[in-house]
């Protein structure tokens, strides 16, 4: 199968390019580099290009079988610094993508977000929660999303929208743009205590890229996800407290965190009912403490 990737070069992207290659599948992505993972994929399997700029997509969508869209802005405070950047990439960046899937009737894996849902109403969320995101960020996710399913609507555009919960593993930034497990691994080997913003009761969902692309997989190979939103996640939750004090028990047991002023827009609980995941063969591999000992090892030895 013929896969083209938006933001190839990121988190999720690289793992997806080299996973699906390895497995037969042709793959040709483009990224703008704006943050770039450590990932690294062939040359041959890339090109620059922005999702904004419809000429950067159209050739290769219509060359393809299908396309993953996971270009985007995914950093909150950038998000809140500076909105309209975010709505251009992450909204005007999928409308290209979409009418260059409709003209050329492709099919399309979008990449969405928890953050969609805001904090959670219900114990689980399933995919009718309510969509209320807190940050600019999520607003914007939330727009590309019902979009994507706009189009599913009104023009039968074969569309499956993947609502990734909390993703984490290897390669992923510990920068400012990174993911929290990220940060608070390269702190503690550092020497140096985690950050926590608020009182660190928020609970996440935390998956492992694996188990992401994966997920990816499963609406790849199954044509009865069209139409959809579908949640990934591992449909357990950690709180941000005992994170830190996991990374500090494998790390340095006596680092105690520093807690700051909470961060604006942050959700307070996000955990995913992935029955639906489930029912298309979805089967989540992640043990999170094992997972996270493993990334800790990997990170050690990687990333330092």
């Amino acid at each position: 199968m013929k896969i083209f990737i938006t933001g190839i070069r990121g988190f999720l992207g690289a793992h997806l390019a080299n996973q699906l290659s390895k497995e037969g599948h042709q793959i040709l992505g483009i990224d703008n580099l704006f943050h770039p993972s450590s990932n690294k994929i062939p040359k041959q399997m890339w090109h620059w290009g922005d999702v904004r700029y419809y000429p950067h997509v159209s050739s290769y969508i219509a060359n393809a079988d299908v396309t993953i869209h996971t270009a985007a802005q995914i950093h909150v405070d950038q998000s809140i610094n500076d909105p309209n950047f975010t709505l251009d990439t992450n909204v005007n960046g999928t409308l290209t993508i979409l009418e260059a899937c409709r003209k050329f009737n492709k099919r399309l894996l979008l990449a969405s977000s928890s953050e969609v849902y805001g904090s959670a109403l219900t114990a689980k969320i399933t995919e009718d929660h309510p969509l209320n995101g807190h940050s600019p960020y999520a607003a914007t996710k939330t727009a590309a999303d019902r979009l994507a399913y706009s189009y599913w609507v009104t023009y039968k555009l074969p569309v499956t929208i993947i609502r990734n919960f909390n993703i984490f593993g290897e390669h992923q930034s510990f920068d400012s743009y990174g993911g929290v497990i990220a940060k608070f691994t390269y702190a503690a080997l550092k020497g140096m205590a985690p950050k926590i913003f608020g009182d660190g009761t928020q609970e996440r969902d935390y998956m492992n890229v694996k188990d992401a692309v994966e997920a990816y997989k499963t609406c790849l190979n199954n044509k009865d996800t069209i139409g959809k939103a579908i949640n990934f996640g591992s449909g357990t939750t950690v709180t941000i407290n005992d994170l830190a004090s996991m990374i500090a028990q494998e790390v340095d047991p006596t680092l105690i965190p520093e807690h700051v002023d909470p961060r604006p827009g942050e959700v307070q609980k996000l955990q995913a009912d992935i029955s639906l995941a489930q029912s298309f063969g979805f089967k989540p591999t992640t043990s999170f403490n094992m997972d996270l000992k493993k990334y800790i090892a990997w990170f050690r030895s990687n990333s330092l």
